[in-house]
């Protein structure tokens, strides 16, 4: 009978890509601000324009590190991957959209009105939803397992 053995990673191993996802967040927010803004400032473009530009390309930088540099996930289908993160992302929108506007009408308003109030609620949907199904959609693909008696070729002809 074949052992099975099961690969569990360290809390290192989970701490270490917790942060590689912070840092590649941030770079992607950065990325965000490097586009928005001077489309904003510098253009004649719309405030929703400009912010859904930035959006894009920091989606687009965010899906890019976290496929290679958080998960390291490069065997997985890219199809698959895009659509997952696509699908992912929308409901992360809808879960920003719906803590904010629960945060602004029963927070006390100086609470509510703050620009902190976006990091804090947007914080806590990528560490409670986007990071968690991010695994989902990066995991890896599993390995079939050859037949038992793959192993043992020369044996088979005596």
């Amino acid at each position: 009978m074949a052992e099975v053995v099961v690969e569990r990673k360290s809390i290192t191993a989970h701490v270490r890509r917790f942060l590689r996802n912070c840092l590649t967040g941030g770079i992607a927010t950065a990325i965000y601000f490097a586009v928005y803004l001077p489309l904003f400032y510098w253009t004649p473009l719309s405030q929703s324009l400009a912010d859904n530009a930035g959006l894009a390309v920091g989606a687009g930088v965010q899906f890019v590190g976290a496929r290679y540099f958080v998960f390291r996930a490069r065997q997985g289908a890219l199809h698959k991957q895009i659509g997952g993160f696509v699908l992912a992302e929308i409901a992360t929108l809808g879960m920003n959209m719906l803590l904010l506007f629960l945060g602004r009408r029963l927070l006390p308003k100086s609470v509510g009105e703050s620009d902190l109030l976006v990091l804090v609620t947007s914080f806590v949907v990528f560490a409670g939803f986007s990071y968690p199904v991010w695994h989902l959609v990066f995991r890896k693909p599993k390995q079939k397992a050859a037949p038992e008696d793959a192993a043992l070729p020369a044996l088979q002809n005596d």
